[in-house]
């Protein structure tokens, strides 16, 4: 995947660069304020070449390691819903009303894979495990 980053630092051999988090909405902030609110990804990589603070460059992202994040952004909250609607329905197995109070479940159960997945984002944010390679100066 190829986004665009800004050089912030440079340090030797060293750059540091902050690249603007993709999110759902495209960018679009009249349509989603959350765009606005994204964090940059603040990362340092090895560079060679001539590039000085300022610059944007082409970034490119290993797509094991984004499928594995979108995976799991996907994945956890639909696992979780399941689970959910499939306990309720077990546990009201008798009553009339399992099926709307399992889908109000359900739902319920999003806002708990968001605490989830907030707190995965945070743990992988300080692995570093998003890997950048820098390519050409824009």
């Amino acid at each position: 995947m190829d986004q665009v980053g800004k050089i912030e630092k440079l340090e030797g051999n060293k750059a540091t660069v902050s690249v603007k988090r993709i999110s759902a909405c495209g960018e679009n902030c009249k349509g989603c304020s959350s765009a606005c609110k994204q964090p940059s990804v603040i990362f340092e990589t090895d560079i060679t070449g001539d590039y000085e603070v300022g610059d944007y460059v082409e970034i490119t992202t290993e797509n094991e390691v984004l499928l594995k994040q979108i995976a799991m952004l996907y994945g956890i909250p639909f696992i979780i819903m399941l689970a959910t609607i499939g306990i309720f329905q077990l546990l009201l197995r008798n009553n009339p009303d399992k099926d709307i109070i399992s889908a109000v479940a359900s739902v319920a159960s999003l806002a708990l894979s968001f605490f989830i997945l907030k707190s995965y984002d945070k743990k992988e944010m300080k692995k570093n495990t998003l890997k950048f390679t820098i390519g050409r100066k824009l």
